[in-house]
């Protein structure tokens, strides 16, 4: 009955529908045959309206005179285009619907799109162009989507750098010296010349921080960059700006160079012997001491600054304020139980060595070894490293260790009946009662509250013509003092909870090669003895129990 019903426009644009005056439908009248009606039309591809059509069905149903009259129910649609914009206006993004019965898209629409979009920045030529091309093939009435601009991120500034001029001293210990450059054969007692510098010389330079570089959204919306953080050159002991070059440090004095946390270098007077043994006696410097070769047994060396041995320290008392280097090792000799060793070397800094054996050692920040760590009493704040620069060899075994911070090694243990003790986070009790005492704290202040509160209480019972002003400022007094305590204790045991948190969580027992039997492992109140080996692991604590995880990416 369709085909009664429709035909084409004398343009050929649309699809009329439209009821002769001497026919009527039945009250089921419907869309069914309608599609293959309009495709033997040559109209299959033309968009249908189904809004009109309905209405036309409606009219039919009911003889209205639009029935009679005719009602567009489907023409010729010409391909669309739309932009989305996302990812904040960084990406454009073009839309197309393909033509329906009509004809694709044109260049002048495209940029009419983007033009309405407001999209002016980081347009790609060659996208529209597949645009308009597509536009011809994408089937009547579904969509073809693509990226046709991009927006660009700025570029966040870089902070200040500041390039130490001189070899690092610690460095040095853990790389030997080259001897054949075709086979890379090394000489593990050549360690390299001791590091001094002359008056004038220079030691640092700064790079200032950059502002970075704007971006912008693909509607042309500058983005303004992240400048990096800026820090000026600092000058140091020994050490002074130049002035001809404000993002050079120079020495002011020649001596031992010494890198300092931030953006400044110091230069100590340094004594500089070839040995320290009977023929100089014990030795007591206020400065730094240089001393290529051995101190040998039964000397003491004291320093206010560092201490660097070219050779080894041999039972001996090495003391420094500042950092202990020793290139070729730390010896000292098997003692019975109960006799102290008798070596020992104490620093205020760090200590780096090649290796150390049956030696106390203690540092206020990190210890360092290359090879080894055995038979050892060590004692640091910071962490304890025993590896090589390659993370070929470096091996803690036997002795008593505790650490202030993580222990990172190659092989933990020996194989044998030799005991080794390790203890990482040795403050964990430390934290743990610092804690428990600001708990106790804040929960003195939160009963002093009730205290405030009774005395409001007190404050409105009595009678208003019988209050003072120094009465109501007393009790606002108080309870503005109690509310601020209050407030400090809570941060305070929140803050240090975290750090507590994070100290935790950061160190770490970690093995890189393997874990050998009878090793004691210390975390806070918890212990665990090893009773096989283990491959690479690393040991961690968390409040209750040490557990063992094997080393990722090992």
């Amino acid at each position: 009955m369709w085909k009664e019903f429709i035909r084409l426009s004398d343009d050929d644009q649309f699809v009329i529908a439209q009821m002769p005056t001497d026919v009527t439908v039945e009250s089921d009248f419907g869309e069914l045959g309608l599609d293959h009606a309009i495709e033997s039309l040559g109209a299959a591809s033309f968009f249908l309206d189904d809004s009109a059509v309905k209405s036309f069905i409606s009219a039919a149903r009911k003889t209205k005179k639009e029935a009679f009259q005719g009602v567009n129910i489907a023409f010729r649609k010409n391909a669309s285009v739309s932009v989305v914009l996302e990812d904040n206006d960084m990406i454009a993004r073009m839309v197309v619907t393909g033509a329906q019965g009509g004809r694709a898209l044109r260049g002048s629409e495209i940029v009419e799109a983007l033009s309405l979009a407001k999209v002016t920045k980081g347009i790609n030529k060659l996208a529209l162009k597949k645009v308009l091309a597509m536009s011809h093939k994408v089937p009547p009435g579904q969509e073809f989507s693509q990226a046709v601009a991009q927006g660009k991120m700025s570029v966040e500034g870089k902070d200040a750098e500041f390039t130490p001029l001189f070899p690092d001293i610690n460095a040095r210990v853990l790389r030997p010296q080259e001897i054949n450059s075709v086979t890379h054969k090394v000489d593990m007692r050549n360690l390299g010349e001791t590091i001094t510098v002359a008056e004038n010389e220079e030691l640092m330079r700064r790079k200032p921080a950059t502002k970075g570089k704007p971006g912008f959204t693909v509607c042309g919306k500058v983005i303004p960059p992240k400048p990096g953080n800026d820090k000026l050159l600092r000058e140091g002991k020994g050490t002074y700006i130049c002035k001809d070059d404000p993002n050079l440090l120079r020495a002011a004095v020649s001596g031992m160079p010494m890198m300092k946390k931030g953006s400044t270098v110091e230069v100590d007077n340094a004594l500089c012997l070839s040995k320290v043994d009977v023929s100089t006696g014990h030795i007591k410097f206020k400065g730094c001491v240089v001393i290529t070769g051995d101190i040998e047994p039964g000397m003491k060396v004291l320093a206010t600054g560092s201490i660097t041995v070219g050779g080894f320290i041999e039972s001996a008392d090495v003391q420094a304020h500042g950092d202990i280097t020793a290139a070729k090792g730390i010896i000292g000799r098997p003692i019975a139980e109960g006799e102290e060793n008798a070596c020992v070397v104490r620093s205020g800094g760090s200590i780096t060595s090649k290796y150390a054996q049956y030696a106390t050692i203690q540092a206020h920040d990190d210890v360092t070894f290359a090879i080894h760590s055995l038979q050892n009493d060590v004692r640091c704040g910071g962490d304890l490293t025993v590896s090589d620069a390659n993370g070929k060899q470096g091996t803690l075994s036997g002795g008593d260790t505790q650490v202030g911070g993580k222990i990172t090694c190659v092989n933990l243990g020996v194989e044998g009946d030799s005991v080794t003790t390790v203890e990482a986070c040795a403050r964990y009790k430390k934290y743990k009662d610092g804690i428990e005492r600001l708990k106790e704290s804040y929960k003195k202040v939160q009963e002093d509250t009730m205290k405030v509160v009774r005395a409001e209480l007190e404050l409105s019972k009595t009678p208003k013509a019988e209050r003072t002003q120094e009465m109501v400022d007393n009790v606002a007094m108080l309870k503005q003092k109690n509310s601020d305590l209050l407030s400090r204790t809570k941060k305070k045991l929140d803050a240090v909870e975290l750090e507590f948190e994070q100290m935790l969580t950061a160190n770490t027992i970690t093995i890189k090669n393997k874990v050998y039997t009878r090793v004691t492992v210390k975390f806070g109140d918890d212990t665990v003895v090893t009773r096989r080996e283990h491959g690479p692991s690393v040991l961690s604590y968390n409040h209750y129990e040490i557990s063992f995880a094997p080393l990722m990416g090992s």
